[in-house]
């Protein structure tokens, strides 16, 4: 919501636009408009949106992009990404559709040629949080009192978390199960800082962008190499000065020599898992906040036109009510979309065939929006996860 007291630090939330469509493409079913395109993942967008919207309740929201075109570490290493699939026509469509709903959510969209979304938004991190050089001087901050979340389904967003001013909304699992990475999190989780984890990757590599690393060092060893020397540049600075401390912090003779023939494969695959803080865009805050500029009839227009028709319905029914809504209850809305109470077991239930399947599929999907465990429901799940013998109760 928007702070009455300005002296409290405000949220902006960066949205990792195509990891989420990704992700919400790949744990939903197939789902169809009526002229026969596909709109599963953009239903998930829209779910996740405001999902996002509800838990965080940001103050500020920003989409950032990849584009189709080669990015800078295209250019310096073939064999980027090369062994992902071709994207699927339908998840192209559906890319290319979803920057109509952040047109319609008045959510800015930034994206730079040459750079992935990832490297967007830790230009944005960086031109919003003061840096310290070198020297220990401090580069002015272009907005100040702003916390950072970071919306993703791609762990290497995390290397930009920064104590809690820089954290990291992900999913764990489908589309609804999510964490919130801080600084202690994420050293619970790997066992150093966020800022080594480019080290992490140049030792062990990421097989899901073809990064190699160094062949033979798995998690274990680069957690410990990293937690015992540090970044790599400090890892080589000590095998130079003496190699036997490797020994005694229990590396392996056989991975020290590993080590120290794989320097340049190393650095180079670090280079190509950080982050980029120098994308070619100018970062502003828009001078009224998402709250404030929030349209809902330009929401309820795109849920129309995308069909999303239990998304819609919500809509309508709260401006059935009121015709100025406040942003309380604009919150409570988009709330209202999140899990109900679990029921308990119906002893009558409706057959199936009976419901409007159009409807039932539809609410199928949103139950599995809310609970990613429940797979493929059944008119009886919904019933039972709605604590109701009424479908028309349920949607």
């Amino acid at each position: 919501m928007v702070k009455n007291n300005k002296n409290l630090p405000q949220t902006l939330v960066l949205l990792d636009s195509h990891a989420i469509i990704h992700r919400a493409y790949h744990a939903l079913p197939e789902f169809l408009s009526s002229k026969g395109e596909p709109t599963g993942a953009l239903y998930g967008l829209c779910s996740m949106l405001m999902k996002i919207i509800t838990d965080l309740k940001p103050d500020y929201i920003v989409a950032c992009y990849d584009l189709p075109q080669k990015t800078f570490r295209h250019e310096a290493y073939d064999g980027y990404k090369a062994k992902r699939a071709k994207t699927e026509d339908a998840l192209v469509l559906q890319l290319k559709n979803s920057r109509q709903i952040f047109e319609a959510f008045d959510i800015p969209i930034y994206d730079a040629p040459g750079f992935e979304a990832d490297d967007v938004l830790g230009t944005i991190v960086h031109q919003i949080n003061p840096v310290r050089s070198r020297e220990g001087s401090q580069r002015p901050s272009t907005s100040n009192g702003i916390n950072i979340i970071i919306a993703s389904g791609d762990m290497d967003t995390m290397q930009l978390v920064d104590d809690k001013k820089v954290q990291v909304y992900t999913l764990k699992k489908g589309i609804n199960d999510t964490i919130l990475y801080d600084e202690e999190k994420m050293i619970d989780r790997f066992g150093f800082k966020p800022k080594l984890l480019p080290d992490y990757k140049g030792l062990r590599g990421d097989p899901s962008d073809n990064i190699i690393g160094i062949k033979g060092i798995g998690e274990k060893t680069a957690t410990n190499l990293i937690v015992n020397f540090g970044t790599i540049e400090e890892i080589y600075k000590q095998i130079k000065k003496d190699e036997k401390v490797f020994l005694k912090k229990g590396i392996s003779p056989r991975v020290l020599e590993l080590i120290k023939n794989n320097e340049e494969e190393a650095l180079f695959s670090k280079t190509l898992a950080k982050i980029r803080t120098d994308a070619p865009i100018d970062f502003k805050l828009q001078e009224k906040t998402f709250w404030e500029n929030a349209d809902l009839k330009k929401i309820e227009i795109m849920f129309l036109v995308f069909e999303f028709r239990s998304l819609y319905s919500r809509l309508k029914s709260f401006f059935e009510k009121k015709q100025n809504p406040d942003l309380e209850e604009f919150s409570k809305v988009l709330g209202s979309l999140g899990p109900r109470t679990p029921a308990r077991p119906l002893e009558n239930s409706l057959n199936q065939d009976s419901v409007n399947q159009e409807k039932l599929q539809e609410t199928a999907i949103a139950l599995w929006l809310v609970n990613s465990d429940i797979t493929n429901p059944s008119l009886e799940d919904i019933l039972h996860y709605a604590n109701t013998s009424s479908f028309e109760e349920a949607e």
